[in-house]
């Protein structure tokens, strides 16, 4: 067991730990969900065949909205019973002037990635099997199908997972610094994934996220990023299915190219007018708000402590869990 030294490592080890009991939580949620889900469906099918998959889509959607804002709630409570104070995700709706560049250069950033992280576990090689999972028939669906498809399977997912982990988890570990709570959301970010194709793509997107959100000062931001890019996915998804044989991959290759061109376009204009400039010290500094450094940390913990500190039983706990199931998956997807 590791020896607390001091105030900020008890506060630490205790609100990582409150993540961790969250997120187990959440594991056992998503479980039962993911148990009594085709209970359900078995119940939709005995309504009338439009009514049944709108009903199926309603369930499916809150129940994936509940496992994700309960754990958050979940957490608030552990860390107010603790004595220590909980930060509020920041909601205000304060959309960032360069929004528009964001979202064009945030969805290159997060391509680039998905392509590096698919040639890194091209030996996986069950996209055949997650695609039945996470995206299912969707061949002959109606307009009204359509389009409750796409909130349970792009808008849902946006808004809640950026609560959980961008506005629960991040916020409430920025006071052991910027770079612990981003890298710390955005692996168990990953890790929810429960996909060993999508861990490392989205681990490197939760980093992007975090940034966004710490950066803006708003929850809306990388929310807007996270539902674009889950709408162009569903968006390719259907064009594909829709066309069949029919030239799908030059259509995506010229859609993904033309994106592309805009993204790096709006990353230069990100880096050439949001970059740090060196202050001027002409007028003075008094009246004047200094901005925090990176590494500023208002309960510091040194990098060593703080992992050594994280691996608490709640969190050993949820990662051995999701570890066992993402091997269950593997092992079914080589079996399908």
């Amino acid at each position: 067991m590791v020896q607390l030294k001091n105030a900020n490592e008890i506060c630490y080890r205790k609100i990582t730990a409150d993540v961790g009991v969250s997120m187990l939580v959440f594991l056992a949620l998503l479980n039962v969900f993911g148990i009594t889900l085709p209970f359900f469906g078995l119940l939709c099918e005995l309504l009338p065949t439009p009514v049944s998959s709108i009903v199926y889509q309603l369930i499916y959607g809150a129940g994936y909205l509940f496992s994700f804002m309960f754990p958050a709630v979940i957490l608030k409570s552990r860390i107010q019973r603790a004595g220590y104070l909980h930060r509020p995700m920041k909601t205000e709706l304060r959309l960032s002037p360069y929004l528009l560049p964001i979202l064009a250069g945030g969805i290159v950033l997060i391509w680039t990635q998905s392509y590096i992280n698919a040639d890194m576990v091209s030996v996986f090689d069950y996209s055949e099997f997650s695609q039945a999972m996470l995206w299912g028939d969707s061949t002959e669906l109606t307009p009204v199908e359509v389009v409750l498809q796409f909130i349970v399977i792009a808008m849902v997912p946006a808004f809640c997972e950026e609560f959980l982990f961008r506005g629960a988890i991040l916020e409430n570990l920025l006071p052991f610094g910027r770079g612990k709570a981003i890298l710390i959301s955005s692996l168990f970010f990953s890790i929810m994934h429960q996909n060993a194709e999508q861990i490392l793509y989205a681990f490197a997107a939760g980093i992007l996220l975090g940034v966004i959100y710490e950066r803006t000062g708003s929850i809306w931001n990388c929310t807007f990023l996270h539902l674009v890019n889950n709408f162009l996915s569903f968006a390719m998804m259907l064009v594909a299915d829709k066309l069949g044989g029919k030239y799908p991959e030059i259509m995506n290759a010229a859609m993904e190219a033309a994106l592309c061109a805009i993204g790096v376009i709006c990353i230069a204009i990100l880096v050439l007018f949001l970059s740090e400039k060196k202050p001027c010290f002409a007028d003075g500094v008094f009246g004047k708000t200094v901005g925090a450094s990176d590494s500023y940390a208002a309960r510091p913990v040194s990098s060593e402590r703080a992992f050594r500190l994280f691996l608490s039983v709640p969190n050993v706990m949820f990662f051995a869990f999701s570890a066992l199931q993402i091997l269950a998956l593997v092992g079914m997807a080589l079996l399908f």
